[in-house]
């Protein structure tokens, strides 16, 4: 499988100039819809901290209703 990036043949060392052109206009189509998504000044939402916060609150909240109960053995 060739690709516009690799050309394998001595004769087409060169890209051909409508094959340079689509590629650049893929690149900049590309950027331009991913420039606008990111903020350098939003905070980016932690999820995976929050969900385990939540979980071991979860965890020491049962782990201290168990400890704490009068269970006689």
């Amino acid at each position: 499988m060739e690709t516009p990036y690799q050309l394998k043949s001595k004769n087409n060392c060169k890209i051909k100039k409508g094959v340079k052109s689509e590629i650049l206009e893929n690149i900049f189509d590309e950027y331009s819809l991913k420039r606008n998504k990111f903020d350098p000044n939003k905070p980016s939402p932690n999820m995976f901290n929050k969900k385990l916060q939540h979980r071991m609150n979860a965890y020491y909240k049962t782990l201290y209703n168990s400890s704490s109960s009068n269970n006689k053995y």
